[in-house]
């Protein structure tokens, strides 16, 4: 239900942003100011399951464009459960403590180049950093004492939160009234974060997504 809510916000805000203006026809692309709303999916594993899980996710997003280049943010929720794990030490020795995580919220920048531009089709690619924070993590299990507890919130904390390098590739194409885009991005999440699996992804983390842009103005000051 709260997927379910948040798509539903998401759609409604473009819906606003995409009534009816004539003055959208005639906008270019370049040296303009986008807001849009996408979904699609995060393509995952934890560094405990070897197995990808697909989670829906929804966001907003803002793609700033000059002639060449740009500048794109946004801001992401995935929402999925899985389990995760981190080492501790037993009453018997070394062992792992699993963890259940749940969902994943993303906010990221890039710096955006635009190849191979058509004056309706706009193709985009980039390199930028996104922080990434697991939502909330819950222990399995209880602990032998209060020390190993205290190590436990201790190594949750280290491995909740990464900030990661990430690349990505789109395509935007105009429609007369708001633009359409899909897009991909592989994140290169760090080996101590929860959920970096180095095979068989190699410790990058893909999401496939796509919405739609509406073109509010001009990122530039136009001369009076």
């Amino acid at each position: 239900m709260r997927l379910l809510r948040v798509l539903a916000a998401a759609t409604s805000f473009a819906a606003v942003l995409a009534l009816p203006s004539a003055a959208q026809e005639g906008k270019q692309f370049k040296d303009a100011w986008f807001w849009g709303a996408k979904g699609g999916a995060l393509i995952y594993s934890s560094n405990y399951s070897t197995d990808a899980g697909y989670a829906p996710t929804a966001g907003i997003d803002w793609m700033i464009t000059r002639t060449n280049g740009g500048l794109y943010v946004s801001a992401d929720q995935s929402f999925f459960s899985s389990t995760g794990a981190f080492g501790e030490i037993g009453s018997t020795g070394p062992r792992d403590r699993l963890v259940t995580l749940r969902n994943l919220t993303q906010i990221s920048a890039a710096a955006v180049g635009f190849p191979m531009q058509s004056p309706t089709l706009h193709p985009y690619a980039g390199i930028g950093v996104s922080y990434n924070r697991i939502g909330s993590i819950t222990p399995v299990g209880t602990y032998d004492n209060a020390v190993q507890m205290a190590a436990g919130t201790d190594s949750i904390q280290a491995k909740k939160v990464a900030f990661a390098p990430f690349v990505m590739a789109g395509v935007q194409k105009r429609l007369p009234r708001f633009s359409v885009f899909a897009q991909g991005t592989g994140t290169f999440l760090r080996n101590d974060f929860f959920l970096h699996y180095p095979k068989p992804k190699f410790g990058l983390q893909y999401a496939i997504q796509g919405g739609i842009r509406y073109n509010v103005g001009s990122s530039i000051d136009r001369a009076r």
